[in-house]
């Protein structure tokens, strides 16, 4: 087609894939976002994707222009780490939604759940027997923010330190894609007691807990 970027995003793609830059990204229109932090914003237009907080890693103009805190690649010995737990649901609450909804997930055999929860993290009281619920079966439960920029400030709130003691774990300023894909793959390499240590634990640029660029 006439009016596709795919052409240019390849060749964007395969020239940054030859610089000496480690890390995983995302080529799109005229910007290098890091893959743990992108996410799609549109369905058609040409900048469909976005950084989410968190700054780009470049751009691509005339030349490349890399921001100053891209990794160079090192030389040390390839950790190849495989493997994901792909029985994870993942649930968008609204408001009003029956608690029964979550302990019915949990009922379904699943091994992780991550909720998209208002604002900072806030959700309702009614679902933390549903969270003491998902603790005694040892599902580790995330929760994240639907706004696409910000984080979640759970401790700040007591309704989300009781979440967090019911056996929450937040996800600070993580997308909802990289919380999902994080706990999927921490499932498959530790124990529940274990879980939240690896989800704090930022690995490629994908969670911040000190503060959040938004």
């Amino acid at each position: 087609k006439i009016e596709t970027d795919a052409r240019r995003n390849f060749v964007n793609a395969v020239r940054v894939a030859t610089m000496n830059l480690a890390g995983v990204y995302v080529i799109f229109d005229e910007e290098i976002i890091p893959g743990a932090r992108a996410s799609k914003v549109s369905e058609s237009k040409l900048d469909a994707f976005e950084t989410v907080n968190w700054d780009l890693a470049g751009e691509i103009r005339i030349d490349i222009r890399l921001s100053p805190d891209v990794k160079k690649r090192h030389s040390g010995k390839l950790n190849l780490q495989t493997g994901f737990e792909h029985n994870v649901a993942a649930l968008n609450l609204y408001p009003g939604m029956p608690k029964e909804v979550i302990e019915n997930i949990l009922d379904n055999n699943i091994k992780g759940l991550v909720i998209s929860a208002f604002g900072s993290g806030n959700l309702s009281y009614e679902y933390l027997p549903a969270i003491k619920k998902a603790k005694e079966k040892k599902i580790p439960v995330v929760v994240d923010t639907q706004c696409l920029e910000g984080a979640t400030l759970m401790h700040l709130y007591d309704v989300g330190k009781a979440a967090m003691d019911a056996g929450a774990i937040q996800a600070f300023d993580m997308s909802f894609e990289a919380s999902v894909t994080k706990l999927m793959w921490a499932l498959k390499r530790a124990s529940y007691e274990e879980i939240e240590k690896i989800i704090y634990t930022d690995y490629t640029g994908e969670i911040n807990k000190e503060g959040t660029i938004y």
